[in-house]
């Protein structure tokens, strides 16, 4: 069982990091020309603990599953997670700028891990790219997929992560993902913040499906299998 002081201390650190880095997007510096109108991106309370919780929960919950070299991209992810939760719930977009140095950082990191824990590991990491990465872009080509092409660059770094850990934790991680989208947007009909053809955010609940299937992927399985 993992320790708890690493987990306080990663979420310590990773809560200052994303304290910081929401004092530097409610500045919208990543706004383009066409979202300058926009109104105001709102206070950056919630992005320091929220990443500093994320920070703990990769820490208690990925550090069993595959050892202290899996927690660098983790770690990371979550405070990518703050980040693009902000932007896409504030403009409906996933930033290249963000998304794909980001995607590369983590990318490396998922390659070291794979290096450093051994095993087939990089056979899961493999298949989740493809899988996920294949399962956005269908959605993208159908009319009324409901996803951008944003959606799409981030559906193989998700899957990466997640395939790392086990293809059970891809599967539930995109099944997290639309359970979610679809709960926040029934959510929003309701109390009529959008209308039917409204666009939504969909980068939110493709990262915190993610994190649904990286802590409940084990329960899942093991009551599945009569465990």
């Amino acid at each position: 069982m993992t320790p708890w002081w690493p987990a306080v201390g990663a979420a310590l650190v990773l809560g200052v990091l994303g304290h910081v880095t929401g004092r530097e997007l409610a500045t919208g510096g990543y706004r383009i020309d066409d979202e300058v109108a926009l109104p105001g991106p709102g206070s950056a309370w919630w992005t320091g603990p929220s990443t500093g919780l994320l920070a703990a929960v990769a820490v208690l919950s990925v550090r069993d599953l595959g050892g202290w070299a899996a927690l660098p991209p983790f770690l990371l992810f979550a405070w990518l997670t703050v980040a693009l939760v902000w932007v896409d719930l504030d403009v409906h977009r996933l930033p290249v700028g963000l998304v794909v140095p980001a995607g590369a950082a983590l990318a490396v990191l998922l390659v070291l891990a794979v290096l450093a824990t051994g095993g087939p590991r990089w056979r899961g990491t493999l298949i989740g790219v493809v899988a996920t990465g294949l399962v956005y872009l269908v959605l993208y080509l159908l009319p009324g997929g409901g996803v951008g092409f944003g959606d799409v660059r981030l559906a193989p770094v998700i899957g990466g992560l997640l395939g790392f850990l086990s293809t059970s934790h891809v599967v539930v991680g995109i099944g997290a993902g639309f359970l979610v989208g679809g709960v926040a947007a029934a959510a929003m009909l309701v109390l009529r913040r959008v209308g039917l053809k409204s666009a939504i955010a969909y980068g939110p609940a493709m990262c915190l499906g993610a994190w649904v299937a990286i802590v409940l992927t084990p329960r899942i399985v093991t009551g599945l299998a009569g465990g």
